[in-house]
C-alpha cells in the first residue's frame, strides 16, 4: 500500500481524529529481535526436555513469554508438569535473551521516525510483551530511551495481548484519548488489542515473527478494518499517516 493511499484512506475514515499520541510494539515493530527472542525461547525449552523450531514459535509468538513458553511445555510434559517448571523456563529464557542483546537489530529508519515525531510534539509510548529487563537492556542498547514518555512492558500488566490492557494503562499514563492515539504493531495480537479497545493501529509488515498464510490474513485482516499498511523500509512514513 502507497503512502498517498494510506494519507487518503486516514483523511477519510480511521484516522480522522487528531492523533496525538503514537504507541509503540517493539518486537517486529522497531527491532529485529529474532536471534535473542527465538533463540532464547528454544534453549530454554531444550533445556527443560522439549525440542522446539523457529517456525514452530512463529505459530504461537506474541503475549509474552509465559504464554510462549506454556504452550510447548503443556504440548510435551501435560499441564501438572509444566506448571512446575514454568518459571524456570521464564528465568532461564529471560537469562538467556539479555544474554543476546547485542544480536538485536533496529529496523531501518527507527531512530529518524523517531526524532520526526519527537521535535513535533507527538507523545510517545511503548506497548510490549517484552519483560521490564529485556526492555531497558534493548532500548539502552541502542540509545532510545529518552525518546518515549512512557515504557510499558508485561511486568505491568495481569493480562497480555490481545487483551487491551497495556493500551489502557498507556493511555491513562499518558493523559491520552483512545482515539487520539495510534498504536503501531506487527502482529494480530496487535491488531486485536486496538479493534477490542477502539484505538487506531498501523501495521507494519515486517514478516520477521509473522510469515506466510498468517501474514496474508493479517494484512487482509488490516485492510478490512480500514489500517493502514507500511513496509520496515517505509517507516518515517509513519510521521505522515499521524500528521494527515
Amino acid at each position: 500500500m502507497t503512502l498517498l493511499k494510506n494519507v487518503s484512506m486516514l483523511q477519510g475514515g480511521i484516522l480522522a481524529n487528531s492523533i496525538n499520541t503514537v504507541i509503540f510494539d517493539l518486537d517486529g515493530t522497531l527491532v529485529d529481535s529474532q536471534p535473542a527472542a527465538l533463540g532464547a525461547s528454544i534453549q530454554a525449552l531444550s533445556r527443560l526436555g522439549v525440542q522446539v523450531t523457529e517456525a514452530d514459535l512463529r505459530e504461537v509468538f506474541g503475549g509474552g513469554a509465559r504464554k510462549l513458553l506454556n504452550y510447548f511445555l503443556e504440548r510435551d510434559l501435560g499441564e501438572t508438569h509444566a506448571a512446575q517448571v514454568l518459571e524456570d523456563a521464564i528465568n532461564i529464557r529471560a537469562d538467556l535473551q539479555l544474554e543476546l542483546t547485542s544480536k538485536v537489530e533496529l529496523l531501518p529508519n527507527v531512530k529518524e521516525l523517531l526524532n520526526l515525531l519527537k521535535d513535533n510534539k507527538f507523545k510517545l509510548a511503548m506497548a510490549t510483551m517484552s519483560s521490564c529487563a529485556v526492555v531497558d537492556s534493548v532500548l539502552g542498547h541502542h540509545g532510545l530511551n529518552g525518546y518515549f514518555d512512557a515504557v510499558l512492558t508485561i511486568d505491568d500488566v495481569t493480562q497480555g495481548k490481545p487483551d487491551p490492557e497495556i493500551l489502557v494503562k498507556v493511555v491513562e499514563r499518558l493523559g491520552s484519548q483512545v482515539n487520539q492515539s495510534l498504536y503501531v504493531g506487527d502482529s494480530g495480537h496487535d491488531l486485536e488489542a486496538s479493534v477490542r479497545l477502539g484505538m487506531p493501529f498501523l501495521l507494519v509488515d515486517s514478516e520477521l515473527y509473522v510469515r506466510g498464510d498468517a501474514r496474508h490474513k493479517l494484512r487482509l485482516e488490516a485492510e478490512q478494518n480500514g489500517f493502514p499498511i507500511v513496509a520496515p523500509a517505509e517507516l518515517t512514513s509513519i510521521y505522515e499517516i499521524a500528521s494527515a
